[in-house]
């Protein structure tokens, strides 16, 4: 099959370095999109700047939610964040082992989580995905996918360390797919793994049909509206795209331009110019 002609074109950014709290990120590590277009960011870095971001794509900064620490509601390093059906905020926390759900303004409703591996329990839980009332989990350093509802109850689980077919080694973002397949980046085997809803392993990508590199462990994957795959392929510090049948479509290295945040900033401190 002949890939589609695809072509990754630079927009804008949003979004300013700070280690001091408001507007801007440390250390970004996911974002989510709301259904009023309001974008949700993982800020882990440290003290103030702790928590999920909120802006918009025109520069709007709306505030945060959450706080660093250990209390219920509290974050020490946010991984991913998901919404659910009920526009309810979902956020991982690798070190604090948990997953904390939020109402549509932004207060604790609830959350699950502690460290281990059976059942239940995490090891640097990381992506999240959630399709209908169902919550997929990926447990990175316990090599595995489980399967939550949006309670917070274990239903299941699939995975396991290795290096082939259903089996994982350190495993960061996950996705859906049109069909209902779940896609998962495989960081530590440089791949992305497709599995059906029930974990069942369906194919596998080290490197598209067509493409200038081999994926080099790859943190994210997300889908757009036409199924086709995008890849963040974090060794090779490059965004890949696949269509559905993993052939290449394209890839970026990254641009970007002074958004109106830093513009501001550096207006008013001349001497960093």
């Amino acid at each position: 099959m002949v890939a589609t002609k695809f072509t990754l074109q630079y927009s804008s950014n949003v979004g300013f370095a700070t280690d001091q709290g408001g507007r801007g990120f440390q250390l970004p590590a996911h974002i989510a999109v709301r259904s009023d277009n309001r974008i949700f960011v993982a800020s882990r870095g440290r003290g103030p700047t702790v928590g999920i971001q909120m802006v918009s794509r025109d520069f709007d900064f709306f505030g945060k939610i959450g706080s660093q620490g250990k209390a219920t509601g509290q974050m020490i390093e946010p991984s991913a964040i998901a919404f659910d059906s009920a526009e309810n905020l979902y956020v991982s926390d690798e070190k604090l082992n948990r997953i904390t759900r939020f109402d549509y303004e932004g207060e604790v409703i609830d959350s699950w989580g502690e460290a281990g591996s059976a059942p239940g329990q995490f090891d640097h839980p990381t992506g999240l995905l959630i399709r209908g009332d169902i919550v997929f989990v990926v447990d990175a350093l316990n090599h595995r996918i489980q399967k939550y509802t949006t309670s917070g109850d274990f239903i299941n689980q699939w995975g396991g360390r290795g290096c082939d077919g259903d089996s994982l080694k350190h495993p960061w973002g996950i996705t859906g797919a049109a069909n209902g397949d779940i896609i998962v980046a495989d960081w530590g085997n440089d791949r992305v793994v497709r599995f059906t809803e029930d974990g069942q392993f369906v194919s596998d990508i080290h490197q598209g049909q067509g493409a200038e590199l081999p994926l080099n462990r790859p943190a994210d994957v997300a889908v757009d509206q036409d199924d086709n795959l995008f890849v963040a392929d974090w060794g090779n510090q490059v965004l890949q795209v696949f269509d559905e049948n993993g052939n290449f479509l394209d890839m970026k290295r990254g641009e970007a331009d002074l958004n109106p945040w830093a513009l501001q900033y550096f207006e008013s401190q001349q001497d960093e110019k």
